[in-house]
């Protein structure tokens, strides 16, 4: 029996092509949530960003994975929590000191970024939401930090990664890479939130559609791949649904007999 459901948040719930959460979608995670499942948003974005679209003004998660897994909290509490190693914010800072480049640091309740480009403004318009604030960056030596976006090229990426010890890079466009602590992730805030609940592997399921979903899909019990997803994502799927935009979610959740 499923007793949770875990959902990315881009191309998942939220269509890339309208900038908004189709109607089914929307029917189908109050529909779950009126049956007593819990509906919880897994997704590398920050709270704030979240919080700018109107459906999430309407529609409360039982909890949120954010940060690719990095905090975690429900309504009424921190689930987890997992900064990036402060030598290593220590280690970047220097960096970008030495080899000036735009970075977003991100804390629980707040991200900010040293400077904008045409890039960054790019970016940011792809994703919908408003640019961080230009603040001091060097208040990150003495904050916690849950991720940092960098926006450099690759000989930069091996620079920085060179001079780091506990972090691990995804690379999500040519111009800017999300920087996590080694040992964390998707997966990892899933496994915490599951000890939280006390539920079962088994008694799970996510819906996914880029590449930082699929150790999400190793550590539920059921795996679904939005039609947009990544071939990648597909393969490993345990059921490929149909595009965000077809109704994806809400015909997959059919699928499964969770809704009607």
């Amino acid at each position: 029996m499923i007793k949770a459901v875990f959902f990315d948040f881009d191309g998942t719930i939220l269509s890339h092509s309208t900038m908004s959460v189709p109607h089914s979608a929307k029917k189908a995670l109050r529909s779950l949530q009126k049956q007593g499942i819990l509906v919880i948003v897994a997704t590398g974005r920050h709270i704030t960003e979240i919080e700018e679209f109107d459906f999430c003004h309407e529609f409360t998660f039982d909890a949120y994975i954010t940060l690719n897994g990095q905090y975690c909290f429900n309504q009424n509490e921190t689930i987890y929590s997992n900064p990036v190693p402060k030598e290593d914010v220590l280690a970047i800072l220097d960096h970008i000191q030495e080899d000036p480049y735009p970075c977003v640091f991100v804390e629980k309740d707040r991200q900010y970024m040293n400077f904008y480009t045409d890039w960054v403004r790019l970016e940011y318009q792809k994703l919908g939401t408003s640019l961080p604030a230009l603040e001091d960056i060097q208040r990150a030596a003495c904050h916690d930090i849950y991720q940092l976006s960098p926006y450099l090229n690759h000989q930069q990426e091996q620079v920085l990664f060179a001079r780091t010890k506990n972090i691990k890079i995804d690379r999500w466009t040519d111009y800017v890479i999300d920087v996590l602590p080694k040992i964390g992730g998707k997966d990892t805030g899933i496994q915490k939130t599951l000890d939280y609940y006390g539920l079962k592997k088994e008694e799970t399921m996510a819906f996914g559609d880029a590449f930082n979903d699929i150790p999400m899909f190793k550590e539920t019990g059921i795996s679904v791949a939005m039609g947009n997803a990544k071939p990648e994502v597909k393969q490993i799927a345990d059921h490929v649904t149909d595009d965000i935009d077809q109704d994806g979610l809400y015909q997959a959740l059919r699928h499964f007999q969770l809704i009607k």
